[in-house]
């Protein structure tokens, strides 16, 4: 099956982002055997580190670097450290951050990085937003996954708030990030609210899923991705 990437935006409560996976030996962003030079008119090209940072989360996911194209990038002065993104449990200082906005596509599919300088990048691209609330235990559940390699869990413990964020390839195995990337690029955006049948403490479970594609999902596929993403909210909340 191809592998594909979403483009979308990102504002929500608990948004979080992960840092890039370990960066390579790589003097730039290999794409057709040529190191890209991000430049529509206003930056020559991301710096060294930032553009090895991007192509070791292409590698670590299961997408071939060859295969990603830039489809735009314009240089951003970020209002803060986190590049414009917040993440739980992560203090943003707010101080000018001078950086890049890059655009990028795989298989059809686009989805945004943010970087800066020093070799940061963070994905700035929501797939799916899934929560779990209510109940006996009061429950505050809350998965979001950005793109290309973020995910997030926000619960409720003893009162507190409490988060963790990973790396997608941490927790899915290639066949699962093949299913969640299919989805993303074949459906089109859609909600899916799935109330308990307790009307006394009822809980109340909801998955959008920001697609790209032109078709509603069935049932059938309704309810696999809302497996999916319980499943690895398990993976990342003790």
């Amino acid at each position: 099956m191809k592998r594909g990437l979403l483009l979308s935006a990102f504002l929500f409560i608990f948004v979080a982002c992960s840092t890039p996976s370990d960066s390579q030996s790589s003097d730039g962003f290999q794409t057709d055997g040529n190191t890209i030079e991000l430049n529509n008119g206003q930056i020559d090209s991301l710096s060294t580190q930032a553009q090895a940072s991007l192509a070791d989360q292409f590698k670590s996911l299961f997408i071939d670097p060859n295969q990603v194209r830039v489809v735009e990038s314009s240089q951003v002065e970020w209002s803060d450290t986190c590049l414009g993104i917040e993440q739980p449990g992560v203090d943003c200082l707010p101080q000018s951050t001078p950086g890049y906005q890059v655009v990028l596509e795989a298989n059809g599919l686009q989805f945004e990085v943010h970087a800066d300088h020093g070799g940061q990048v963070q994905p700035a691209t929501l797939g799916l937003l899934w929560t779990r609330e209510g109940g006996e235990d009061g429950l505050c559940d809350r998965l979001l996954i950005y793109l290309p390699d973020s995910a997030h869990a926000c619960w409720c413990q003893s009162g507190d708030m409490k988060a963790a964020s990973v790396n997608l390839q941490e927790i899915l195995s290639p066949e699962e990030y093949e299913q969640l990337i299919d989805a993303l690029r074949d459906f089109s955006e859609n909600t899916v609210n799935q109330p308990s049948s307790d009307a006394t403490e009822p809980v109340m479970v909801s998955l959008t899923f920001y697609g790209q594609g032109k078709t509603f999902p069935p049932s059938d596929d309704q309810q696999s991705m809302l497996a999916l993403a319980e499943n690895i909210f398990e993976r990342i909340s003790p």
